[in-house]
């Protein structure tokens, strides 16, 4: 069995495993997990939604709470999710669990608002006393981004401002707290988007030793960098009716150009599933992965210091994504292969006729065999 028969076979194995065997995360099993409530989950979550929401036909109510108790979605918005956490008074690490898994990064601790929520479920308050807060504090604190640019203000380091956001107690701290630091709040993540525009810069203008076989003489526009690199052959279709739940969790949050162009113009913060997909096809931002390079443990370790210092949860594999992203790069070898690899399997799982970029699409280079021993 020649190189590339033995990676075929070895990717195909990968996927069935995950369709049959790996334990894919969900939202009704993490609510479940964190909830010590003695009444009933969903009644709980229906009664005190409904409270939040006066507005709202109680039978909606319940009729999206069923919906998310049998997995059939999930709250869309990260203040659903924030409500969620107030009816079911969770202390501020659960309800960092529950955000980091539904909306992909935990409490932002520059963001005003969630300092407020994060400082309400701490002292035990509810939804609607975490909302008079906020618009109490609202004329104090600014609405829009935090830059940090080389001429202007040092601003405190993100752990910092989480650290001292933790130790808060009364509201008259969180005032000062508020106070003291309005000038460094914002609402997106800086670190994440500093990482994104690094990674994206590499992908439009190559240069002439990067790893990657990019033109030098042409920057690449990001509709083309999303088409020829982030796309992978995931479709393009918004429908999820006929998609399982480890098809509809991959496609979730899979960028496009409009969110992509969002990002980089700060119009939406930077998700996840982004910043892992740029890192995959820049090869860790070309980072050797072959002999004297980065192996496969140095590589997780690397992207999970990546997650930690945007506020994102670290790699899981038990979500579908991160699971498929971990095999990608469970080799050593050339990093094209890393892309490749990820762009067969999902061909492979949303059951299109996987197409193998041949060698001589490639400039001569050849996958590499599956390693046994990982690093």
């Amino acid at each position: 069995m020649n190189a590339y028969t033995k990676e075929i076979a070895e990717l195909d194995k990968i996927v069935r495993f995950m369709e049959s065997k790996v334990e894919v995360w969900t939202f009704s099993r993490l609510l479940n997990d964190v909830y010590e409530g003695a009444e009933p989950l969903s009644r709980r979550l229906a009664q005190k939604l409904s409270a939040y929401d006066p507005a709202e036909s109680p039978e909606a109510i319940k009729r999206k709470v069923r919906n998310w108790l049998h997995d059939r979605n999930i709250p869309q918005n990260r203040e659903e999710l924030f409500k969620i956490c107030f009816a079911l008074e969770l202390p501020e690490e659960k309800a960092n669990a529950i955000l980091n898994a539904a909306a992909e990064s935990g409490f932002h601790y520059r963001n005003p608002k969630e300092v407020i929520y994060a400082f309400c479920l701490r002292t035990k308050k509810d939804y609607p006393e975490a909302v008079r807060l906020v618009q109490e504090f609202r004329d104090g604190t600014p609405a829009g981004t935090s830059e940090e640019t080389s001429g202007g203000p040092a601003f405190p380091m993100t752990g910092s401002i989480r650290n001292e956001c933790k130790r808060l107690r009364t509201e008259d701290e969180l005032a000062a707290f508020l106070t003291q630091n309005r000038e460094s709040f914002g609402t997106f993540h800086n670190t994440a988007y500093r990482k994104f525009r690094k990674m994206l810069d590499y992908l439009s203008a190559p240069q002439p030793h990067a790893q990657l076989d990019l033109p030098e003489e042409q920057a690449y526009s990001v509709e083309r960098i999303v088409n020829e690199y982030l796309r992978l052959g995931v479709p393009y279709d918004r429908k999820s009716v006929c998609y399982s739940s480890v098809t509809r969790e991959i496609k979730r949050h899979w960028p496009s150009a409009k969110s992509l162009g969002e990002m980089l113009s700060r119009k939406r913060d930077v998700e996840r599933k982004t910043l892992l997909l740029l890192y995959l096809v820049t090869g860790g931002m070309g980072t050797l992965q072959n002999e004297g390079g980065t192996c496969f443990k140095e590589h997780v370790q690397k992207i999970d210091l990546m997650l930690t210092e945007c506020g994102m949860c670290t790699l899981n594999p038990h979500s579908p994504f991160d699971y498929l992203l971990l095999q990608a790069i469970r080799t050593s070898g050339e990093e094209e292969s890393w892309p490749a690899r990820l762009e067969w399997m999902l061909n492979r799982i949303f059951g299109k006729e996987a197409v193998w970029v041949e060698a001589a699409d490639r400039g001569g280079k050849k996958l590499p065999d599956m390693e046994e021993e990982m690093c």
